[in-house]
């Protein structure tokens, strides 16, 4: 299971390195009182995050680059953002944070409450930070062209779900998962798929994220690879 696997390497491994993710809790509102679950979801998230800034760390020194670590911001209901006000889980490419309600409502909704769909959630929005501090290739679409708005919108979520991928085969070496825990990450990208009509309303908008087959079919070349050129949905068709 990757939740005592995960937990228990990775903390070894950041008292090796001395170094911690820097997570903090907005102060907006009062939380709700604390319990066991809310530990360890957070002990979770920590744990994560520091796995992702060991791999991105790592991939950004071999391609001659330093990473730049975001931070995440846990928060309950909603929260005003350099981006505008958010819930749920979201990345601010102006303030390089991923905002995130521990509580995971998506996930709940949908019936996906494993650890490994938190995890993929969380390595998803560091995916996009990547996408942000990188010099991955983003083509231009022309004001007003609506149609090119939504194939760049699909190229880039597509994208986060191969650069999930890439983590997960990152952490797959390391013995840290399970075939169930991919089993779950594929369940995960699925029930979001924009052909689901549990998300028929988030079809009416210009965003979009791809459909079940395509998050599917992005997800497993990122966890088949080793490298960012390994995820260039702006290259291929989708």
């Amino acid at each position: 299971m990757v939740r005592s696997s995960l937990v228990t390497a990775s903390l070894l491994a950041i008292v090796t390195w001395l170094h911690a993710p820097t997570i903090c809790e907005a102060a907006e509102a009062a939380p709700p009182a604390a319990n066991a679950s809310d530990d360890d979801v957070k002990q979770l998230l920590s744990v994560v995050l520091a796995e992702t800034e060991h791999f991105w760390g790592a991939t950004f020194k071999a391609g001659g680059s330093t990473y730049e670590e975001p931070k995440l911001v846990l928060f309950t209901g909603s929260i005003a953002t350099a981006c505008g006000a958010v819930s749920g889980t979201s990345y601010c490419a102006a303030d390089h944070r991923i905002y995130l309600d521990p509580a995971f409502p998506g996930l709940r909704e949908i019936g996906s409450t494993g650890d490994f769909a938190k995890a993929l959630i969380l390595a998803r929005e560091v995916g996009h930070h990547v996408q942000n501090i990188s010099e991955v290739p983003h083509p231009d679409v022309t004001d007003g062209n609506q149609q090119a708005a939504i194939i760049r919108s699909e190229q880039v979520e597509l994208q986060a779900d191969c650069f999930a991928g890439l983590w997960s085969r990152y952490v797959w070496d390391q013995h840290l998962l399970e075939d169930t825990d991919l089993t779950q990450a594929r369940g995960l990208l699925r029930a979001l798929g924009d052909d689901q009509p549990a998300n028929a309303s988030r079809n009416s908008t210009a965003k979009r994220y791809g459909t079940s087959e395509q998050r599917i079919r992005w997800f497993d070349p990122g966890l088949a690879g080793k490298a960012i050129a390994d995820c260039n949905t702006f290259a291929d068709p989708l």
